[in-house]
């Protein structure tokens, strides 16, 4: 009886495993550059599987999808910055929006102010031949839209 239970959990363990490297495929990695008083946090961002192939527009979406899934770790003066969408239930609302969010002309360029290809380098990439964006983004102006949108609760709810 329970060789069949280990086995079972094995089974799904290895299931929901598969599931979360199927779903996501991004290779991106971001580093903190600056936040500033205006609401918009600076980052590099590059992608580990692309390299020097690494294209602009994808750097954008990407440092968006940091913001809203993963957010950003903490380093150079910057604090920890948590993910806008930090409860299943608010991811599970964004995936009603996400495909138009990010599509050609979706709303996620709104929240970017720049990019531009860094000359210097992390020093965790050494001396290979990446693309390294630094881009902006309006973390207040992403998280109002989303408030707007139903996707998540306003900050002052419930006060």
């Amino acid at each position: 009886m329970k060789k069949g239970i280990l086995q079972g959990l094995i089974i799904v363990l290895s299931s929901l495993m598969l599931l979360s490297f199927a779903s996501n495929n991004r290779n991106y990695q971001t580093e903190c550059v600056t936040i500033a008083t205006d609401g918009y946090l600076t980052i590099n961002v590059w992608d580990t599987k692309k390299g020097a192939k690494y294209k602009f527009e994808q750097a954008r979406k990407d440092a968006i999808h940091a913001i809203l899934f993963t957010g950003i770790s903490g380093g150079n003066g910057c604090t920890t910055q948590p993910p806008i969408l930090n409860k299943t239930e608010e991811q599970e609302n964004f995936k009603t929006i996400e495909k138009s969010f990010f599509a050609k002309k979706g709303k996620w360029s709104m929240f970017t102010r720049s990019s531009a290809t860094e000359t210097t380098l992390p020093d965790k990439l050494g001396i290979k031949n990446w693309k390294v964006y630094q881009v902006s983004i309006s973390k207040n102006e992403l998280r109002k839209y989303l408030e707007e949108q139903k996707i998540i609760k306003s900050l002052t709810n419930g006060f």
